[in-house]
């Protein structure tokens, strides 16, 4: 209490002492001027960061739209590039085969879970037949399966009710190839003792009587000889279920 005390009087004396100094010094006291503007200047300051921050997140978010507009009028226009691309290439596929049916675009993905199916808008209307072989640029697809008058239904070859006669390109060596459920095939019915080399080229056979000889069909992935009777062959197939957009419709091999 007694030090309280002793610090307020020094205080009160020094303050004192500063306004006799400053009446002697002048004849009169000093007080300090104190200008509204230097009260309200910070205040201003601070408003006018506030405001620029929020002009600069505006522009932020301007930027980015622009930017994502860009990004979609891109996609957009790669987009019509590739479709205009495929289109390009099944005409050309469709001036070079002369047993092609129709060119169709693919409309919906297959609702049985138990097969890996897709409808095109083309049918009987069309002289689309059950079993007819579909094809891309890229190689075999599948075949028709079911068929209405405007719509077919195509199975895909990695379906595991898929099958279709083939043959190693570069060794001629002849076998089967079934879907494997995924987006792989398998080659079946190839001896142990017959070459096949991970990258060879597997191609249609024409005997079963269905698929006309000599479609691409895909390339040999994965080898194991030490599985059953037969080779274990693996095969990615040139056309991918998931990108399968436009096809072609061609004829039966013996039609």
């Amino acid at each position: 209490m007694i030090k309280r005390t002793t610090v307020f009087i020094v205080i009160v004396i020094c303050l004192i002492s500063f306004f006799l100094i400053s009446y002697q010094f002048k004849g009169h006291l000093i007080i300090p001027k104190i200008h509204l503007y230097n009260l309200i200047s910070p205040w201003h300051s601070m408003q006018k960061f506030f405001n620029d921050i929020f002009y600069i997140r505006e522009e932020n978010i301007k930027l980015k739209e622009k930017l994502y507009n860009l990004i979609l009028q891109n996609q957009s226009q790669n987009s019509l590039i590739e479709e205009n691309q495929r289109l390009k290439n099944l005409l050309e596929l469709k001036k070079n085969r002369v047993d092609v049916v129709t060119i169709a675009e693919v409309v919906a993905r297959g609702s049985n879970k138990f097969l890996n199916t897709v409808w095109i808008n083309k049918g009987t209307n069309d002289g689309i037949k059950e079993n007819m072989p579909v094809i891309t640029f890229n190689g075999l697809t599948g075949k028709v399966v079911y068929t209405t008058g405007n719509y077919s239904e195509v199975l895909l070859i990695t379906d595991p009710n898929f099958s279709v006669a083939v043959r190693i390109e570069r060794t001629r060596v002849e076998g089967v190839m079934t879907g494997a459920g995924t987006n792989k095939a398998n080659l079946k019915y190839i001896p142990h003792d017959e070459e096949v080399l991970v990258g060879d080229r597997i191609v249609t056979s024409g005997l079963d009587n269905l698929f006309p000889e000599g479609i691409n069909v895909g390339v040999v992935k994965k080898i194991d000889k030490k599985k059953g009777v037969f080779q274990y062959i693996e095969v990615i197939p040139y056309q991918s279920d998931i990108k399968v957009e436009e096809v072609a419709v061609i004829k039966k091999y013996h039609d």
